[in-house]
């Protein structure tokens, strides 16, 4: 796997920062999250492949100017929940319709969606039902929300490619913990995890699990079936910012604050590519669905896209 010989810039009107991306499931849309400035807004839509703009979301949940995009996460029916670094109020944004809703009481760090199910770390830690609101799982007494700790650790909720179990780590341990969604009760438990995380996530198959570390950037993955982290020599490398997946599950981009993009085999740790992409720190990193794009976003406020080839 490589990538095409130069990246292709999308024309976006907002020059600042691109600091989220996600691409809907079906692979037709992106929806780009940056930061807000006057009369230009935090977040915009743009049509696949082509990268024509689309109308909306409108109106957009970012009131105050200057804020930025924090929380960008599709769901699998058209709505896409988004939260701000300023306003952590979480909005659920129906892009069929335009309407928004706030399931959630309370500031929100992070967000997973898996079909009806909607996982948010913040003020509290839990999943809930999208159709109910009823709380379907939520931990006990997490040490983590100790009230004396003016620094708390936010954990990260990650679900599996099936939808049927979760992973949850930075919550001050070296570890996360596995769970099945059915008995809400951990399957196992995986050592040598940072006890703070940036990011979380399960490679499409759940042939892999990868975190990032906030500050220092290193990477620890672990494969499945093993508790101890994959190829600790190779992937405790430092200074990554953003991660995405091939839909091969084998392959992983990995993006980091110098702008460099790597494109990393999951297997034996193998650096297959490397290319000098933003300015600046490059914060998002999305494979289209079947595989043949991949879109980076930076500091440098570009939202590129390369050609994936075999």
């Amino acid at each position: 796997m490589r990538l095409g010989q130069a990246a292709v810039a999308v024309p976006l009107t907002n020059r600042r920062h691109v600091r989220r991306l996600s691409i809907n499931p079906t692979g037709n849309e992106v929806v780009v999250g940056q930061k807000a400035h006057g009369r230009h807004r935090a977040l915009s839509r743009w049509q696949l492949p082509d990268f024509t703009p689309l109308p909306g979301p409108d109106p957009c949940p970012f009131s105050a100017d200057q804020d930025v995009c924090a929380v960008l996460v599709h769901g699998g029916d058209d709505i896409v929940a988004v939260a701000g670094l300023a306003e952590k109020q979480l909005s659920i944004i129906n892009l069929t319709d335009g309407t928004t809703a706030r399931p959630v009481d309370g500031e929100v760090e992070s967000v997973a969606i898996a079909g009806r199910l909607l996982a948010v770390t913040g003020a509290e830690t839990k999943i809930i039902s999208r159709e109910t609101g009823e709380t379907v799982w939520q931990p006990d007494a997490p040490d983590w929300a100790d009230s004396d700790n003016s620094n708390p650790p936010i954990p990260i909720i990650a679900f599996n490619s099936s939808g049927d179990s979760f992973a949850i780590g930075g919550k001050g341990e070296e570890m996360i913990d596995q769970y099945s969604i059915d008995t809400g009760e951990i399957t196992s438990t995986l050592s040598g995890a940072p006890p703070r995380l940036r990011w979380l996530g399960f490679s499409p198959g759940d042939g892999y699990l990868l975190a990032i570390t906030p500050n220092t950037g290193a990477v620890t993955v672990w494969r499945a079936g093993e508790t101890e982290p994959h190829l600790p020599d190779v992937f405790g490398s430092m200074d990554y910012t953003a991660a995405a997946f091939h839909p091969d599950g084998e392959h992983c981009a990995m993006g980091m604050w110098s702008g460099y993009l790597g494109i990393h085999r999951l297997s034996d740790g193998a650096n297959v590519e490397t290319r000098a992409a933003h300015n600046s720190g490059l914060n998002a990193l999305g494979f289209t669905p079947d595989g043949n794009f991949l879109l980076s976003g930076g500091d440098d406020g570009k939202l590129l896209v390369w050609e994936v080839l075999a």
